[in-house]
């Protein structure tokens, strides 16, 4: 018996395989195409599968290569060591390169790493150093919500004092409010406490109150800041940061300003904590009305009975209106109106004893 197979059979065959991507009949095909001429039907039949083919091809979409992720510039803050040795608070940007999407998070990440070694050349300085372990498994945690940034390190954070405080808060305020969506920045220890804050109150999760001319001076302090504040405790209080007004060379006590005012307005600072405040402006009254430029019998209308008169040293003339405490809370605390004609106030300082009744202010405090 003989076997055979029609030639447009075998043809159909051979374009079915080629369709579904075997190549084993190709030299039959194109001689059964050469000498067999096709029936209407499979005319059809292999244009739908040229069609078919096309639409396949025109389907199959292009493979193109990722884009990649679009690089930022990001600023970094370091302290300098020439410059906070007197402005502890004094920080120089230098620039980071990420493609995160983090930003606020890889630019803390830098501050820890610290500056290049050609930056540390320059005088650059590492803010932030560690000791420990971590309690939450990493250096530290940051979160912002409506504007704040909460920044809690999970390591204990060495500070050799109020410079080093001022220095880590400095670098960090500046490196995380660089960012639009940060106004306000709170910074934690590994307890979930206010970093360096010795005072036991958590100041920074106190609402900063700007000092301005309506800050109104009390036995206790100005405003928002406080006696026996550190220079860092208070900026953070203040929206604004107390630096180095003037020289002194009694190095144990230093003055200090708001550096964006009100005019008018000194700290002197002693062993690194606020001791008083002094208002040459009259511009800023005390809680209870007096200012600059009002009289004894003023003074004595708005604290009946809480004041004590005494003389000015060297002075013929000149008085100081004294106002004791009226709680046994501020014991420790004065207001005092210097007047150097005997009539009119030229000064208001509110502070703690003895520095309070400092005549020479800084020049008086003794080392030790």
């Amino acid at each position: 018996m003989k076997i055979f197979m029609r030639q447009p059979t075998l043809l159909n065959f051979c374009l079915f395989v080629a369709f579904v991507g075997i190549s084993g009949c190709g030299s039959q095909t194109i001689n059964a195409m050469s000498s067999q001429r096709l029936s209407p039907a499979e005319s059809l039949t292999n244009a739908t599968i040229s069609q078919q083919t096309n639409l396949t091809k025109q389907a199959t979409p292009a493979v193109s290569a990722q884009a990649p992720a679009a690089l930022k510039k990001v600023k970094v803050f370091f302290p300098k060591n020439i410059r906070t040795s007197q402005d502890f608070t004094y920080v120089e940007p230098v620039f980071r390169t990420t493609s995160s999407a983090s930003v606020a998070q890889f630019a803390i990440e830098q501050l820890i790493a610290g500056p290049t070694s050609q930056e540390k050349a320059r005088g650059l300085s590492d803010p932030i150093e560690f000791k420990g372990t971590s309690n939450c498994g990493k250096n530290f945690t940051l979160s912002i919500t409506n504007g704040t940034a909460k920044l809690k390190f999970c390591k204990s954070v060495i500070s050799g004092g109020t410079g080093d405080d001022a220095r880590q808060k400095s670098s960090i305020n500046n490196t995380l409010k660089q960012f639009p969506t940060i106004n306000s920045v709170i910074i934690l220890d590994r307890n979930g406490n206010c970093l360096s804050d010795q005072s036991g109150e958590n100041t920074c999760f106190k609402k900063a109150e700007k000092l301005t001319t309506e800050s109104g001076l009390s036995i206790d302090g100005l405003g928002s800041v406080k006696i026996n504040m550190t220079v860092a405790q208070a900026s953070s209080v203040a929206g604004t940061q107390i630096v180095p007004s003037r020289q002194n060379p009694n190095r144990v006590c230093d003055y200090y300003k708001p550096a964006n005012g009100p005019e008018g307005v000194t700290f002197m600072v002693t062993q690194g904590r606020i001791a008083t405040v002094e208002v040459e402006t009259n511009k800023i009254t005390t809680v209870h009305g007096i200012k600059v430029d009002d009289t004894e019998s003023t003074i004595k209308s708005a604290y009946p009975g809480q004041i004590q008169v005494s003389r000015l040293p060297n002075s013929e003339k000149g008085k100081a209106w004294v106002v004791q405490p009226s709680s046994f809370a501020n014991k420790d605390f004065r207001l005092v109106f210097v007047s150097p004609n005997g009539e009119t106030v030229n000064r208001m300082i509110a502070g703690k004893v003895p520095e309070v009744n400092y005549a020479e202010g800084c020049l008086d405090v003794r080392p030790g």
